[in-house]
């Protein structure tokens, strides 16, 4: 178990600055997912974990739906359902399997692979914007040209931002677990969340940070997170060539735009069942959405900008609805969970903007959130259970 929790540090301390391909290059796979599969392996699902959540059922629903989405979806030839079928098991394994069998850990070797994580994070990407700020080169690799961004070992701003938004609401809801430094690592990664300029982060951290006031019932502690950002903004540094550092910057938002339009040109076609899970791709292609000569490899062809839009697309109405279904239940957990519910309320106002809800490193960081609260096991007594943030 030690050595399966090893890897999972390490998959987030390489990130995707290594991938391998599997099947004659059908998908590419990090050390983070090769390192789920093999704690799955040594501890396998807890029975009584899942007896005690709800939102384990619509989870198996939604995955049957994407299944069978995805057997209707031979008119993209049997590569494109070959790709989707490990996309697929990837959402299996991410998103139930391990929610399950992180239940297995010690409620405090959960914690320490959560802080382990956070300083990992932050550490990396203050390496890389002091020392590795100009990402340009990368772009022979299909990733983005970023200039003086932090983008970490995720290698995008975006969906490292929402990692760091994760961290900041971990460090608010346990300062205790950092002993002497829960300042330092919350300005450091509070920080670190600025450089990377990325406007859907700030969205989610200030829509976590209003759930967490409107909890907590204090006006006054939203409008100092609002009044922080802004002053933030106001001292960012800007890079004189980097067009990503310009907040006011149009162009991505005319791009993100014309990929909802398209995402919601695929659903009009096909309302029911969509065209088949993690099949994207090859819908854009057909479509002549994408016409990069590179379309099987570009990171910016295999989803949309919209987790919803990306569901609604490749599973029609019926995975849309039992998807939202499960969501709602993951908000529900129970015992009542806080920092689950910012967490969420976090990730829910990111995936508008990136296809945040299916993407490997905020899975992981989720399904040991949800694991954070202790379910009662059978053998246990009621009076002997504990439960963790029911404030």
């Amino acid at each position: 178990m030690k050595f399966t929790a090893a890897l999972l540090l390490l998959g987030y301390l390489i990130g995707n600055i290594q991938k391998w391909s599997f099947a004659n290059q059908l998908a590419r796979f990090s050390l983070l997912e090769i390192a789920v599969i093999l704690f799955i392996l040594f501890a396998l699902p807890c029975k009584s974990f899942v007896s005690g959540n709800k939102w384990f059922l619509p989870f198996c629903l939604f995955s049957l739906i994407s299944l069978l989405s995805l057997m209707l979806a031979t008119g993209y030839g049997l590569r494109a359902q070959l790709t989707g079928l490990l996309y697929w098991f990837r959402w299996i394994v991410l998103g139930g399997i391990f929610t399950l069998s992180v239940g297995n850990l010690n409620i405090s070797d959960r914690y320490k692979l959560l802080i382990n994580i956070t300083w990992i994070t932050i550490v990396v990407c203050f390496v890389q914007y002091f020392f590795f700020p100009d990402i340009r080169p990368l772009v022979i690799y299909n990733w983005d040209p970023h200039y003086f961004r932090i983008v970490g070992s995720f290698l995008d701003p975006g969906f490292t931002g929402i990692i760091l938004v994760f961290i900041l609401l971990f460090i608010t809801a346990y300062p205790e677990k950092f002993k002497n430094l829960p300042g330092i690592a919350w300005g450091l990664c509070y920080i670190a969340l600025a450089l990377t300029y990325s406007r859907s982060s700030y969205l989610a951290f200030l829509a976590a940070m209003g759930y967490l006031a409107y909890i907590r019932k204090s006006l006054r502690y939203f409008l100092f997170i609002v009044l922080l950002l802004a002053l933030t903004i106001w001292l960012l540094p800007r890079a004189s060539s980097g067009e990503g550092v310009r907040l006011e910057r149009t162009s991505s938002i005319k791009a993100r735009l014309d990929n909802w339009h398209h995402s919601l040109v695929i659903f009009r076609d096909h309302p029911v069942l969509g065209i088949g899970f993690n099949v994207y791709r090859y819908a854009q292609k057909e479509y002549g959405f994408i016409t990069l000569d590179n379309w099987q490899n570009t990171h910016a062809g295999g989803g949309a900008d919209s987790s919803l839009l990306f569901v609604a697309a490749t599973t029609g109405l019926f995975g849309l609805v039992i998807y939202l279904w499960y969501l709602i239940e993951l908000f529900r957990h129970l015992p009542p969970n806080h920092l689950l519910r910012s967490t969420l309320v976090a990730l829910f106002f990111h995936s508008f903007f990136l296809n945040s809800l299916f993407y490997p490193f905020v899975l992981v960081w989720i399904a040991i959130i949800i694991n954070l609260v202790d379910i009662p096991r059978p053998s246990l007594s009621l009076s002997g259970s504990r439960h963790y943030l029911q404030h």
